[in-house]
């Protein structure tokens, strides 16, 4: 049925997108207002619209259109894309938000339902869909000056939400709601609300084991070096959460889209890119990549990361 894309209008294909924006100097520094989420209500049947939405896409849109059947990202016409995952909340929406209110070049929101019957997946989003395609895809086609561009946008981007002030307190650290962070780097997901460092990086110690350690000796050494982030000055400043090649979109040589916003918050200033760099190899272009972008600034913190996923390596998910 491939010859009945000839046939539909462009704006019903899964290529179509609305106008974006590029990163430019308009991104503010200072923090866009909290929205409040909308009635329970509202998300309630909201989501039964998107339930049906998503029986339109997988059923009928992708079956007509011979495209691959995602039930976590469902593509639909007019532009318009589905979210509904086991990481997708609340949270994610607001963060969102908060990034395209301050001029970055995220989704639109178009709206949000709640699903109490399916509580791995409890929130779905409807937003927009961005041109390019991750970075990850096209970094080897890109020129050295398209390289340097796209470093430059992110340069932008990340500058700016690091200087948005934290309505919840100075060091802590938290979501933009104030509650605690999705992130697949802990156990079942969960970061709590934490009221400064220290307390996060005893909530990250928790899951702690000698059982990738040689000797008792070595495991010690490597407790040390993580309880050692303390004695670091670090600003709490808000991070993106999940900073990855393929959460950035890139279109005609320039940055179109930063996605997944759904491990935003504010966190350490080295969480970002000791996250980044994680599980990355040092071969990688992606490695110094994040260094140039920032990343060079936490080398300390980077090989105390190693430790710190030594020490925890028995609570992994991925």
């Amino acid at each position: 049925m491939g010859w009945l894309r000839l046939l539909v209008p462009s704006i019903l294909l899964p290529t179509f997108t609305w106008p974006h924006r590029l990163t430019s100097s308009k991104i503010t520094n200072a923090a866009p207002s909290l929205q409040t989420p909308t009635p329970r209500w509202l998300r309630l049947l909201v989501g039964l619209i998107h339930t049906l939405l998503s029986e339109l896409s997988m059923r009928y849109y992708c079956r007509w259109l011979e495209l691959p059947v995602d039930n976590q990202i469902m593509q639909l016409p007019f532009g318009l894309v589905l979210k509904w995952s086991d990481g997708t909340q609340v949270e994610e929406v607001l963060a969102t938000k908060m990034a395209r209110a301050a001029g970055l070049p995220v989704p639109r929101i178009i709206s949000y339902g709640e699903h109490p019957d399916t509580p791995h997946a409890v929130v779905s989003i409807l937003m927009t869909r961005l041109p390019g395609e991750e970075l990850g895809q096209v970094y080897d086609k890109l020129s050295q000056v398209q390289r340097e561009a796209v470093l430059e946008d992110l340069k932008s981007i990340f500058s700016a939400i690091r200087k948005w002030h934290n309505p919840w307190g100075g060091t802590r650290i938290c979501s933009p709601s104030g509650a605690g962070i999705r992130s697949v780097r802990v156990p079942h997901h969960q970061i709590p609300p934490c009221e400064n460092k220290d307390e996060f990086i005893d909530f990250l110690l928790q899951p702690k084991s000698k059982s990738a350690f040689d000797s008792v000796e070595d495991f010690e050494t490597g407790l040390a070096a993580v309880k050692s982030l303390r004695s670091i000055p670090h600003k709490i400043v808000f991070s993106h959460g999940d900073l990855k090649h393929h959460n950035i979109m890139v279109h005609r040589g320039r940055v179109s889209g930063i996605i997944d916003w759904e491990s935003a918050g504010w966190y350490p200033e080295f969480w970002d890119f000791t996250t980044a760099r994680r599980v990355c190899r040092k071969e990688f272009w992606w490695y110094d990549f994040v260094a140039k972008l920032g990343g060079s600034e936490y080398e300390r913190e980077q090989d105390i990361e190693s430790s710190l996923t030594q020490l925890t390596i028995d609570s992994f998910t991925w």
